[in-house]
């Protein structure tokens, strides 16, 4: 009679153990939850600027090109590195780094291409737009001969 009372009582004391544990198990994972939701989500920080163009500066820099200076102002990549490296202290200033965003490329003759760059670390994400302006053909003569003016910038930073 002793043995079976002893069964009964390990039975209910390992059922006892047993829930205790679930129960236990629920309320950690419960806990937990939220901040393993959390953990995967990263806060960006946007920063925009949208510039505005000085017609009388843009028409200078291209008369100033157009005399033979400053023959990398015809280049939408270069121009965008050079914004870049004002930007981005750890950007090294290569326009090869760049990768064009824009859904029209150069080559088809579109008047507005946006570059992106990532910081080495993945924390920033820099974009830089450039456009060159019809109004200023009459100054260049040829289409391939206008200035890309840097239009507006923006800087991801994910934390």
């Amino acid at each position: 009679m002793r043995v079976g009372c002893d069964e009964r009582n390990m039975r209910r004391g390992l059922k006892r153990a047993f829930g205790i544990g679930v129960v236990g198990m629920l309320a950690g994972a419960m806990t937990l939850a939220p901040l393993a939701a959390d953990g995967g989500v990263r806060e960006e920080d946007r920063i925009t600027n949208d510039r505005t163009i000085n017609r009388a500066e843009v028409e200078n820099l291209q008369r100033w090109v157009s005399t033979g200076h400053a023959d990398w102002c015809k280049d939408a990549r270069l121009v965008a590195a050079e914004e870049l490296w004002r930007l981005a202290p750890e950007y090294s200033g290569d326009g090869f780094e760049l990768n064009a965003i824009s859904a029209e490329p150069i080559a088809n003759g579109s008047n507005r291409v946006t570059f992106e760059w990532a910081s080495l670390d993945g924390r920033a994400l820099y974009r830089v737009t450039v456009e060159r302006f019809d109004w200023l053909l009459p100054i260049a003569k040829d289409t391939e001969a206008i200035v890309w003016v840097p239009t507006s910038t923006e800087i991801r930073i994910h934390e």
